[in-house]
């Protein structure tokens, strides 16, 4: 359901989100998976992409209905406080839970939809948008006046007034589907808003498109049971309202203009749906995403095309034709929707070593390095080598060791940065060379001093993290601690040390 009504003010509009969702209802309703999660979606949608500042946007999980009275107490408050300044204040509310007879089931307390829009109405807002996605919450024919589907045309300079929309119908279920991971309505509503529904390619969202777009997806997947949302418009002007500008994100995938079908952009490693498209053939498209990892599925027959889109830090990114590959549909299913299309990296480092003999100085060493990703797993097997000379007992000692480790854990994605925990172990060989302070002279009457070579090894734990750079270049950092043993003459059997690495890695 969405309510609207404004009135003009000079200032730039100050706008404020309250989004709200609850998987439980009444006792003797089924637990829903996602209304709480399409809560944060939405929240996060506006404050990416619909000028919404982070600390004016509230989610409430799970409220009942005397929490959520209680927030309307407090955000009237803040609003007044806006209005004061000589603010226009734009209210945005989102509420998603079960229902029936046009009440809302929040954790084991009724709220009437009515009450919801009265409650956002006090808040003094010139502007109010409620959308609610919850059974039987549409509009009854009685009072109602139904509007266009597609298109509203407004007659004069200033919009003012109201609208309603609601998810379903009067007597109506709304679904949650478990393959979007979220309620059908919602979905399209999010991809309404990230810029699927620009019709006039000017970069906007507007009110009128967000609609028409997700009621025409929500009927058209909805035929077995049937779910038509609804409105009620009572507008004066000729503003239609911008909801989101998808063209001001800092993250886009774009589809060039050839490719033509259904294509679902779901988030890396955690395989969650972010937007799903029909595209068809000639139209551009630009979808605006979070900055992260995505692959883009497509199902062709029994199997699926995919393509990796990276954007950590933001950007667009172009998906193109030829650069999808062809994975067979069980092999996807069988890893959870997790896939890894350069799961073996090699890497070059360099560092410093701790001692491996106690009362000797650290060591400069550089490294190569294989990594082998698995989903939330990962391999490495490293060879190194090290030198430092040092002076003792009127010798030059001069130190050179080889290693070799194995290493894995787990891997953890913290925005752009991959962090990889684990352990390590290595097997390494020290060979040292001694030159004495008159070696020349010495030698004339003695032999030189024998190299001396021991072997010893060392377990311990180990942290790195990879930080993308340009295409398959990454940044990687280690630290690795270790209880080490090397039996050296003259030294404990036993030292404790840490290493410092970091260098450059390429994905294959």
């Amino acid at each position: 359901m969405l309510v609207l009504s404004c009135s003009a003010f000079a200032a730039e509009p100050v706008r404020v989100v309250v989004s709200l969702g609850s998987n439980y209802g009444r006792p003797d309703d089924v637990v829903l998976q996602h209304a709480e999660d399409d809560a944060v979606r939405v929240r996060d949608v506006f404050v990416e992409l619909g000028g919404v500042e982070a600390s004016r946007a509230v989610v409430l999980k799970r409220p009942n209905a005397t929490q959520v009275r209680e927030k309307f107490a407090e955000v009237t408050g803040r609003i007044a406080e806006l209005e004061a300044s000589g603010r226009q204040v734009q209210l945005f509310v989102f509420a998603t839970s079960h229902g029936k007879n046009g009440a809302l089931h929040l954790t084991g307390s009724d709220l009437p939809v009515a009450e919801l829009r009265e409650l956002a109405r006090k808040t003094g807002a010139a502007l109010r948008v409620v959308v609610v996605d919850a059974c039987e919450a549409g509009l009854r024919l009685k009072g109602a006046k139904k509007g266009p589907a597609y298109e509203l045309v407004l007659a004069k300079p200033e919009v003012a007034g109201d609208v309603f929309i609601s998810s379903s119908g009067a007597h109506e279920s709304a679904q949650e589907w478990e393959a979007l991971s979220g309620s059908l309505f919602t979905h399209h509503l999010l991809a309404a808003l990230r810029g699927d529904a620009d019709a006039n390619d000017d970069g906007r969202v507007s009110l009128m498109e967000a609609y028409g777009y997700a009621e025409r997806r929500t009927v058209a997947e909805s035929v077995d049971v049937g779910q038509h949302p609804q409105f009620e418009v009572g507008l004066a002007g000729t503003m239609d309202v911008a909801l989101t500008t998808p063209s001001s994100s800092r993250a886009r995938v774009v589809f060039e203009e050839a490719l033509e079908g259904r294509f679902v952009v779901a988030s890396q490693p955690s395989p969650d749906v972010v937007v799903e498209v029909n595209k068809s053939k000639g139209r551009p498209l630009s979808l605006a995403v979070p900055p992260g990892r995505y692959v883009i599925r497509q199902t062709r027959g029994f199997s699926l095309a995919l393509q990796e889109v990276e954007l950590p830090f933001g950007g667009a990114a172009a998906v193109e034709a030829r650069r999808f590959v062809t994975r067979d549909f069980g092999e996807v299913a069988l890893k959870g929707g997790v896939v890894e299309f350069h799961p073996h990296a090699l890497k070059v480092t360099g560092g410093v070593l701790s001692a491996p003999i106690t009362e000797t100085p650290p060591r400069w060493a550089v490294g190569l390095s294989y990594r082998l990703a698995l989903g939330g797993f990962w391999l490495g097997a490293e060879v190194g080598w090290g030198t430092t000379p040092f002076d003792a007992d009127g010798l030059v000692v001069t130190d050179h060791r080889f290693t070799a480790r194995l290493s894995g854990g787990a891997r953890l994605w913290l925005g752009p940065v991959v962090v990889m925990l684990g352990g390590v172990l290595e097997g390494s060989v020290l060979r040292q060379s001694f030159v004495r302070a008159r070696e020349v002279e010495i030698r004339a009457s003695y032999p030189a001093l024998p190299n001396r070579v021991t072997g010893g090894f060392a377990v311990g734990p180990r942290a790195s993290v990879e930080v993308p750079l340009v295409g398959p270049l990454f940044f990687t950092a280690a630290l690795t601690g270790v209880v080490r043993t090397l039996p050296v003459e003259g030294a404990p059997l036993w030292s404790v040390g840490g290493d410092v690495e970091a260098g450059l890695g390429v994905r294959l």
